[in-house]
């Protein structure tokens, strides 16, 4: 029978050296202080002097092999680090480092706490659907079939993010103790136990024993992206077949497109869980074009040129074009800046070996960085059809706000990018345009549609002050609204049917813009439109309607939760635990 090598990292730990008798009653008074509720302030001891510098005890020092400084998480570690960062001013740089790094032991130790509970959670949820399912009850009808999307709405997360953690907790008070016992000593935070429990679940007992005594060793002295690598490369070594298989699984369920947000304003398009060679491929073919890009003479950089290259072939021209029109177009300056010679910037990768190259690269971690080099100039978008809801606000789109506008769930646009990507679609005969008005709360009051070509939507607008400007846009489009029902429902739009018409579905989707479940961002438009009451005990009507994303729609159904709309927009869940929770209907930015 194989058996786990004994760990190498213990806890509890070895026997600490004890403190004097005057600093343990200091730390008893002040766990009973925090733990009253009140900020213990410096505390004056009998037959000191009155100055208070001379009354405190001396604190041990964490300076690097010190006491304070090699001590395990707990209560006085805690106590020793409240107290240091009081002062900071005192403490030396090798100090300051001590204090930083005790506080990352003693979070580790609090993650590892959080796995503790979030295991009995899994546990518990697992075994009453198990148990459900081994008496006959289908799965959609079971008991605890669900614990990812409960612990999402707890911990304010995605349902992919609560997964994890259920799925990792679960491996590392299971299979996992060595990384579990470096979590508890503040050894392993929770990102590196993580890629831990994802490289060794696939591995048989033996194996992962094996993995898991090299990896814990490891962890503490390598970054979280270096620990994946080498974790990812064992497990390729020990269970080939079974990284294969979770390779075609997640093509199979996880192949998408997807667009976001990046931290500086702008977006990113990707594609997921493609195939390495199909990637490399592709980067290949952006890299040759991006190449005869820059020996075309278009300038930039050429991260700026793969750009180019990557928006041209996912709208349907060819990158190429751009030299053609470049040379009909009249010569520039011959005082105009190069970007690749942009003063402090540093030339362009002129190595076709080197074409991943990035100037910046040696620059030391948080030092200045150059100004950025010109961007290239801006062009209008091609007319688009506004395939996916872009929620812009009327003072944003005529000049007299700067709230930013939504494109779907995942970007804001500011102010010149919102009329810009506007005036775009509004050139698009499959537009369709939508209006929302809000009261002052932001909630909404009521919505009409239309649809067309409106080239001319914005043309003109400007001149006129802010009241006249929205009552010519809204002339132009000629909508005709309809109330949304929110504190009371007058039944007016009520139908009888159990799918809603598409009017039904655009007052309850402006209402409530997002799926309704706590914490949930699925876009409305995207959800089921579903009665909180179920078809026909419930009417097909605003006060009953609520957009829900798929799997939030298959949980409300479950036996062991129970969701509630006293009024039209306010949704009460009440979850397994029997914690509850309260949405309501969005409120815009206006």
């Amino acid at each position: 029978m194989n058996e786990r090598p004994p760990s190498r990292l213990e806890w509890p730990p070895a026997v600490l050296p004890d403190p004097d008798p005057e600093w343990a009653e200091y730390v008893a008074w002040l766990d009973r202080e925090s733990a009253a509720g009140r900020d213990p302030e410096p505390m004056i001891w009998a037959g000191e002097q009155d100055e208070a510098e001379s009354a405190w005890p001396t604190l041990p020092s964490f300076d690097q092999g010190e006491e304070a400084d090699v001590l395990p998480p707990g209560a006085l570690l805690a106590g020793l680090t409240d107290q240091a960062v009081r002062d900071l001013g005192r403490l030396a740089d090798s100090e300051l480092i001590g204090v930083l790094q005790a506080t990352r032991r003693q979070i580790a130790r609090e993650q590892y706490k959080q796995v503790l509970v979030t295991a009995e959670y899994g546990r518990r949820r697992r075994d009453a659907f198990q148990d459900a399912l081994n008496r006959g009850v289908p799965a959609g009808c079971a008991p605890g079939g669900f614990p990812g999307e409960e612990l999402a709405m707890e911990l304010v997360t995605t349902r992919a993010e609560a997964g994890r953690r259920i799925d990792d907790a679960l491996d590392l008070t299971s299979r996992l103790p060595q990384t579990l016992a470096g979590m508890a000593a503040g050894q392993i935070d929770e990102d590196r136990a993580g890629w831990i429990a994802l490289y060794t679940r696939e591995l048989c007992e033996a194996d992962a024993a094996r993995a898991e005594e090299i990896l814990a060793a490891d962890a503490p002295d390598l970054r979280a992206d270096q620990l994946a690598r080498k974790a990812a490369a064992m497990e390729m070594k020990l269970a080939p077949e079974a990284v294969r298989a979770r390779s075609e699984r997640a093509k199979r369920t996880g192949q998408r497109v997807e667009a976001r947000r990046e931290p500086s304003g702008n977006a990113s398009l990707s594609g997921r869980e493609m195939d390495t060679a199909d990637v490399m491929a592709s980067k290949a073919h952006i890299d040759a074009l991006a190449m005869k890009l820059r020996a075309g003479g278009l300038p930039g950089p050429l991260g700026t040129l793969r750009v180019l290259a990557l928006a041209d072939l996912t709208q349907g021209r060819d990158p190429l074009d751009r030299l053609t029109a470049r040379d009909s177009a009249p010569p520039e300056s011959a005082d105009a800046p190069d970007p690749d010679g942009w003063p402090g910037w540093g030339g362009g990768c002129d190595d076709p070996e080197d074409i991943d190259g990035d100037d910046s690269a040696d620059a030391p971690a948080g030092s200045a960085r150059p100004a950025d080099p010109p961007s290239a100039p801006g062009r209008v978008p091609q007319p688009m059809p506004a395939l996916i809801n872009l929620i812009v606000p009327a003072g944003t789109l005529l000049g007299w706000s700067n709230v930013p506008a939504m494109a779907g769930a995942w970007s804001l646009l500011e102010a010149d990018e919102t009329r810009t990507t506007v005036s775009a679609a509004a050139s698009h005969p499959r537009t369709r345009w939508c209006v929302t008005l809000t009261a002052t709360d932001g909630t909404a009051l009521a919505h009409a549609c239309a649809r067309g070509q409106h080239p001319r939507l914005l043309s003109d607008l400007e001149p006129q002050p802010p009241p006249a400007r929205l009552a010519a846009l809204l002339r132009r489009l000629s909508p005709t609204f309809t109330l949304i029902a929110s504190d009371a429902c007058d039944h007016a739009q009520a139908e009888d049917q159990y799918a809603p018409s598409r009017r039904l579905k655009h007052l309850v989707r402006a209402r409530s813009a997002t799926c309704d479940a706590p914490g949930c961002q699925a876009q409305a438009v995207c959800a089921d439109l579903d009665q909180t009451l179920p078809w026909p005990d419930g009417p097909t009507e605003q006060c009953n309607l609520a957009p829900r994303c798929r799997t939030h729609h298959r949980a409300k159904q479950a036996p062991d939760w129970r969701v509630e709309q006293p009024v039209p927009g306010l949704t009460r869940w009440t979850l397994p635990s029997g914690r509850t929770h309260v949405t309501t209907a969005t409120r815009y930015d206006c």
